[in-house]
């Protein structure tokens, strides 16, 4: 039987919760074209537990990781207002700050090309026009998911060419 204080139980426990917070705010912010800042400052909670959970990923890569995209999306946004929103920003900040720089940059970039095609398609078929928003908090959190569970074996065939 595990014991409660089982890192290992710790961990896996950790990760559902992260999973299932990721779930409500894809869903809310599908449904409403919000993401509501409980979420994020749940997950931003975690991000920080995270550390003594998963020593591996260093502080400077952490404070990196909250700050690289989420800045990128705040310039973004500041120069184009309502390109992203700002639980958007929020929500890659928080996430930064659990999973690094490099898996954040993932997910970020798996966002970007899933919400391509959803809206390439859209277009195509006629259903949205170019002026039309659409809600980017799903596509990041799948991105986040992905970079999880995927980011060693994404930089590894990038990096082969």
């Amino acid at each position: 039987m595990q014991k409660f204080y089982d890192t290992e139980f710790i961990k896996g426990a950790g990760i559902i919760l992260f999973l299932a917070l990721l779930f409500f705010i894809a869903w809310t912010d599908y449904k409403t074209k919000r993401i509501p800042d409980r979420y994020t400052a749940a997950v931003l909670l975690l991000s920080m537990l995270s550390g003594w959970i998963y020593p591996s990923i260093s502080l400077q890569e952490r404070v990196a990781g909250g700050l690289g995209v989420s800045g990128v999306l705040l310039l973004l946004s500041t120069a184009k207002p309502g390109c992203f929103g700002g639980g958007d920003i929020k929500l890659m900040a928080a996430t930064g700050i659990g999973i690094g720089w490099s898996r954040n940059l993932w997910a970020f970039v798996l966002a970007v090309l899933m919400a391509g095609i959803y809206v390439g398609c859209h277009l195509l078929l006629g259903r949205k026009k170019w002026e039309n928003s659409f809600a980017f908090g799903p596509f990041l959190c799948v991105g986040i998911i992905a970079a999880i569970f995927w980011s060693d074996y994404l930089t590894e065939w990038f990096l082969r060419g």
